[in-house]
């Protein structure tokens, strides 16, 4: 007993259980309420949970998440079915098994994003007001909620940034090779650790000639016995580079900032508070910005004009997002505890 005591009283299995306290009511609802047959994505994923290959070209690849779904469901999916509204159409286990892996990767998330914040020295109770950024924010809530793929990605990313700064070797190899098999979109993460990691190039430069056969070597068979498709999974990945020019007019906006500003809503106070209250502001959050937020911003920006979904791939950026609230939040902490001296 005490042996469980001590385990859940750790703080990072504390934030890990507050994430998932949070994000179940909105996620449970999402789900409850939600036409997944309305969403690619969704008929995607659930499609390979049940060994329907025969999906699409640039999503079939990610199997990860559906396959644990499917062994979750294989085992639970009766318990499971029973807990679903009386509304709902369908099966209801196996979008379940989705939720129940899903939901624990994004408190996963929260716990790498909490960490992220301290990495950089601000307090816990700061941190958790950055955390709260990604626990609020819509996105967080879809993502936990429905049957898709990106929590996995979320997780790779919040592993490379913070195993980055926390100089954490075993982080930064797992996301080596697990990156590319939960999105592709890794390709455009990978050159922060190459660039930035403390890891010895030689090294580095070996984990991604493995990474890169094992997963070229995955997609070869999977494409060689899985149903033939009209365009194959690279002839598809690259099509999305003819998309760039009209993307990038959205992005320019005013719906597309409107986009992007949507995953942070209320939280956009706080640099807007620290901006009419702290003289210098701006000034001096430009000297902290480090070069790897601008790599990994840019990244992030590449990433929203290949996909033309710019919100959901802005919510990326979330740990660098929280971090800049939260630091912000530090500064205006400071200013008022000057104040009161």
């Amino acid at each position: 007993m005490q042996a469980i005591r001590r385990f859940l009283l750790r703080e990072h299995n504390l934030v890990f259980l507050f994430c998932m306290a949070v994000m179940t009511g909105p996620a449970i609802a999402i789900l409850f309420a939600f036409d997944l047959s309305q969403t690619k994505d969704c008929y995607t994923y659930l499609g390979l949970a049940q060994f329907d290959f025969d999906q699409s070209p640039v999503r079939r690849f990610r199997v990860i998440i559906p396959f644990a779904a499917a062994a979750l469901n294989k085992v639970f999916g009766g318990i499971f079915s029973k807990l679903a509204p009386s509304y709902f159409r369908g099966d209801f286990g196996l979008p379940f098994s989705f939720f129940v892996i899903n939901i624990s990767l994004m408190s996963y998330y929260g716990v790498l994003i909490y960490r992220y914040c301290k990495a950089y020295g601000l307090p816990t109770v700061i941190s958790i007001l950055g955390l709260l950024v990604m626990l609020t924010c819509r996105y967080t809530s879809y993502t936990a909620a429905l049957p898709m793929v990106d929590s996995l990605f979320c997780v790779v990313v919040a592993m490379v940034l913070l195993g980055i700064k926390e100089q954490h070797a075993a982080m930064l190899i797992t996301a080596i090779f697990l990156g590319p098999f939960a999105k592709e979109a890794f390709i455009f993460i990978a050159p922060l650790i190459f660039f930035y990691s403390h890891i010895d190039k030689r090294k580095l430069i070996a984990y991604f000639l493995l990474s890169g056969i094992l997963v070229f070597t995955y997609r070869y068979v999977y494409e060689r016995y899985a149903p033939a498709q009209v365009v194959d999974g690279l002839r598809a990945d690259l099509y999305h580079f003819y998309l760039i020019p009209t993307y990038a007019k959205t992005l320019l906006s005013g719906m597309g900032l409107y986009k992007m500003a949507s995953n942070l809503f209320v939280w956009l106070a706080v640099p807007v508070a620290a901006y009419v209250f702290i003289p210098g502001y701006l000034k001096a959050a430009a000297k902290r910005v480090e070069g790897i937020w601008l790599w990994f911003m840019a990244s992030v920006v590449l990433q929203m004009v290949l996909s033309g979904s710019l919100e959901r791939m802005f919510y990326i950026s979330m740990p660098v997002l929280c971090l800049w609230v939260a630091a912000t939040a530090n500064e205006l902490k400071k200013q008022y505890a000057g104040r009161e001296k």
